[in-house]
């Protein structure tokens, strides 16, 4: 690597950086909200939020990269224009394509890295932030309990403990009064019960042995008693804990292999597959958002030296928003199917791609670019 590649890889991978740092800090206490439950009602400890973190990170990753590189690059080429290096370069015969050189590597590289973490990392994480949430609640619901008295483990649910096991994993001699269902209310008693995870669907269940089920209808006319040996008692998500409802989505749990064996398994049946195609057309799009980052960040960057730093973080704001609102607008359509969703999302990329190689062609012929700013329009009408 030559030495103007060097000085301008230095430039860059500073705020990238500290970018990357900022955006995945500011995600991660935006995403605080979902835990409220969980730190307030249930208790959980730092370690354990931590490692929810630390599961949540490459989805975080996966977006805070491109943007990251948008910053790097235009606060790069913003500080060389702004002290007029750029110029300089272009004296001694170092022309714009050749100065691109290395943001667009740059670009690829970090690519090739949110790509992997789409990919990869992400459908692993997701799968560990799920089970880890459902280890919590067990957790923390055992913990909660307490021997003879009444336990609320919902609004709509409340039981009755004699003892609990040494390890607080098994309940013995439990009473439980379930009004969930308006037309009549259970009264559940049973010699032991245990909380256990169904992963299949998401939903905790208290396993009962040992029992009988009181059904009172809600006239107070009629009653049926069951016996059992087993008896599940299933509770959602939102019952244990409202911070979990809607929170993994499953097709963030798989790799892009798995998508397109559900996709096919899908069209054999004759069911809707936009959804699924449109996730799909987006584990591809966002991560190539760091190409097309790498080269609009050039000309937003060489601004006139009054633009400052402040300036360059507003412009690569604006296009990240702009971004993220127009792939917002495909990802409805190609659900709708109004257009196919692989086009629809496709088109996003496309279109940022032009207007990116468009504005880089007219800084390298030196057009004028200060019309994008909205501080010279309104000096101008001053």
């Amino acid at each position: 690597m030559k030495i103007a590649d060097r000085y301008i890889a230095k430039e860059i991978l500073s705020p990238f950086i500290v970018s990357l740092l900022a955006t995945t800090a500011l995600m991660l206490i935006g995403r605080m909200v979902r835990f409220f439950d969980l730190i307030i009602a249930k208790g959980v400890s730092v370690k354990e939020v931590s490692l929810l973190f630390l599961y949540m990170s490459p989805f975080i990753l996966a977006l805070a990269i491109p943007i990251s590189v948008l910053v790097s690059v235009v606060l790069a080429f913003n500080r060389l224009s702004t002290d007029s290096e750029i110029i300089a370069m272009k004296a001694i015969g170092i022309d714009l394509a050749r100065l691109s050189r290395t943001p667009f590597y740059f670009g690829l590289l970090c690519y090739a890295l949110t790509s992997f973490v789409s990919f990869y990392l992400l459908p692993t994480a997701n799968i560990a932030l799920r089970n880890e949430f459902f280890d919590i609640i067990i957790r923390k619901t055992t913990v909660g309990i307490n021997e003879k008295a009444f336990n609320t483990l919902s609004k709509n649910i409340t039981f009755y403990v004699d003892s609990l096991s040494p390890d607080r994993q098994v309940m013995n001699d439990v009473l439980i009064y379930d009004t969930r269902n308006p037309d009549f209310s259970n009264t559940i008693v049973a010699r032991r019960g245990r909380f256990v995870v169904d992963k299949r669907d998401n939903s905790i269940i208290l396993v009962m042995n040992d029992g009988t089920i009181q059904q009172l209808s809600d006239t107070m006319e009629t009653m049926r008693i069951v016996n059992f040996r087993e008896y599940d008692l299933a509770f959602s998500q939102s019952e244990i804990s409202p911070s979990m409802t809607n929170y993994n989505k499953t097709t963030f749990e798989m790799t892009i292999p798995e998508l397109i064996g559900m996709y096919e398994k899908l069209k054999k049946q004759n069911k809707r597959t936009n959804s699924l195609l449109t996730d799909i057309a987006e584990r591809f799009a966002i991560p190539f958002t760091a190409i097309i980052f790498s080269i609009i960040g050039i000309p937003l960057g060489i601004r006139s030296p009054r633009s400052g730093k402040a300036y360059g973080i507003t412009i690569a704001a604006v296009v990240v928003l702009l971004y993220y609102i127009v792939l917002s607008g495909a990802e409805t359509v190609g659900k709708l199917n109004i257009v196919n969703p692989v086009v629809a999302i496709s088109f996003v990329d496309l279109f940022f791609l032009v207007v990116s190689v468009a504005l880089f062609y007219m800084v390298s012929l030196e057009k004028d670019l200060r019309f994008m700013n909205p501080l010279t329009h309104i000096r101008r009408d001053g």
